[in-house]
């Protein structure tokens, strides 16, 4: 406590000096809030004042008298803000994998590139066309198998008698 005695004048001194060279650029700012302030007393907080006195009388019952009311209200912002960060993470979500599909995306065109460069066009074009005569093989290999698994089943629903069997009532066999 004698540091701060003996060192108190000597601080107060420098605090108050070091302001002065800047004060032809502080006081213009200080006037500016100082009349914000008082136009705000004024003329807004009167027309201000009763909302104010009426949330504060409200938040204050909510909070004494019912309990409950504000446990609900807590729980509904949190809810709210809980939503909000999934929403967040979310969006990071589906922004990294955009990423790293356009970067597959591009390595593959480079890939393709390299491929080309180093086979040759001719060549490059003709592996082309083996991969497109391949998958047009597959895409009639598969027209085929699903033809045979269709009327196989359209078979199967041939043998299933039609309607009901005679002499039972609706409901019965619950």
């Amino acid at each position: 406590m004698d540091i701060l005695q003996d060192n108190f004048p000597q601080l107060f001194h420098l605090y108050s000096t070091y302001y002065t060279p800047y004060s032809t650029y502080i006081r213009p700012l200080q006037r500016a809030f100082l009349l914000s302030q008082s136009y705000f007393y004024q003329y807004a907080f009167p027309t201000l004042y009763p909302i104010y006195a009426l949330t504060n009388r409200l938040l204050s019952f909510a909070l004494t008298e019912q309990p409950s009311l504000a446990s609900l209200a807590l729980l509904a912002l949190l809810l709210i803000v809980s939503l909000k960060v999934l929403d967040m993470l979310r969006r990071t979500v589906i922004y990294w994998i955009s990423v790293a599909i356009r970067l597959a995306m591009y390595a593959m065109a480079v890939i393709i590139g390299m491929w080309i460069y180093q086979r040759g066009l001719e060549q490059s074009l003709e592996d082309l066309g083996w991969i497109v005569g391949l998958f047009a093989g597959l895409g009639e290999q598969g027209e085929k198998v699903g033809h045979a698994k269709a009327t196989r089943s359209a078979k199967e629903a041939r043998r299933i008698p039609k309607g009901s069997p005679k002499g039972r009532r609706r409901g019965a066999g619950w």
